[in-house]
């Protein structure tokens, strides 16, 4: 029995090791590998530590390509930049580690580079590697050069040769159309909308790093929002019709009116035009009040007091052919003076 018991743990060992061995390296491992790589322009044997979906986008001329198009800048960089990988998280074959990466502070260098490419590409041509190295090398001679260290985020799947970074370029479409869908979002005052296309994008590539200041800011934009929608029932929209004006050209006029108690620099209405359903076809904001310093109106461009009006008109030639020539008109943004 004893020797049954030795045999079955024994057995059980080997199991472990030979399961670790066929994943290879662990997940801090290869991503240690491939930023050591990465960072020492050794891009091919980068390349080796991506996912097999990565490789399928994008083949290794490609991403090398990428590099030896600001060949002098990587080089003149290789082996400047350090990292240290503080956290990695395993979950099932999927696993999501932190970085943290400390480069030189090269911003007052970057005006004599934008110069230098401005000077290319007007005069037809491309940057030349070896002056930007050049300059990127004086620069790095300075021992009080400042650091500046950023944290990233890098995925890795368990791929059929073990842990491999996974960049998710398969998404980039996706991507570019979910943050297309919530800028218009954004655009129609619908920010909580908004902010849910970019979590969609986070959840497809965690080291894209416009999403989480685009959430960040529509954050922001929320809670402001809901303040002024606290306000939007003081504003009366009233009179709406549709005519012609002076030069015949159809559009929406009526009068807002402010029955609250504060006073407005900018009050934006959306006319929602409607098909014979009454669905929306066609939507068109206008500012009847709105002060700017580069109003140039001959309307009125004070504020809009408490207890005061103000008449409004906005053409609406540009609607849509199947628009049957009735309108919704709501307060949709304002500005508290």
């Amino acid at each position: 029995m004893k020797r049954i018991g030795y045999l079955a743990a024994v057995s059980c060992i080997i199991s472990v090791l030979l399961s670790a061995c066929s994943f290879g390296p662990d997940p801090k491992a290869v991503v240690s590998k491939y930023l050591d790589n990465y960072y020492h322009g050794n891009y091919d044997k980068a390349y080796e530590l991506l996912s097999t979906r990565d490789k399928a986008v994008k083949s290794q001329q490609e991403f090398s390509d990428e590099f030896n198009a600001v060949a002098g800048f990587a080089k003149a960089l290789a082996g400047k930049i350090t990292f240290v990988v503080k956290d990695v998280k395993v979950t099932g074959d999927r696993s999501l580690a932190t970085v943290d990466i400390t480069a030189p502070d090269f911003s007052s260098a970057m005006g004599e580079v934008m110069g230098l490419a401005m000077k290319s590409a007007f005069g037809g041509g491309k940057p030349d590697d070896k002056e930007i190295e050049k300059i990127i090398s004086e620069k790095m001679k300075d021992k009080n050069l400042p650091t500046i260290t950023r944290t990233e985020q890098y995925d890795l799947v368990k791929d059929k040769d073990g842990w491999r970074i996974y960049m998710g370029w398969e998404n980039e479409k996706k991507i570019k159309a979910l943050k297309a869908e919530a800028e218009k979002l954004e655009n129609q005052k619908k920010f909580v909308d908004a902010k849910a296309k970019y979590a969609e994008v986070q959840g497809l590539s965690s080291r894209d790093e416009a999403a989480p200041k685009k959430i960040k800011e529509l954050d922001e934009k929320i809670a402001k929002y809901k303040e002024k929608q606290a306000y939007f029932p003081n504003i009366e929209v009233k009179g709406v019709n549709i005519s012609k004006g002076y030069f015949g050209d159809v559009g929406v006029f009526g009068e807002v009116k402010n029955k609250g108690d504060k006073s407005l620099k900018s009050v934006e209405i959306t006319t929602y035009c409607l098909d014979k359903d009454g669905k929306v076809v066609f939507e068109k904001p206008y500012h009847p009040v709105l002060i700017s310093e580069y109003s140039f109106s001959m309307r009125d461009n004070g504020p809009l007091k408490p207890n005061y009006s103000r008449q409004f008109g906005c053409k609406l030639n540009d609607a849509p052919s199947d628009w049957s020539g009735k309108v919704r008109v709501e307060v949709t943004d304002l500005e508290f003076e």
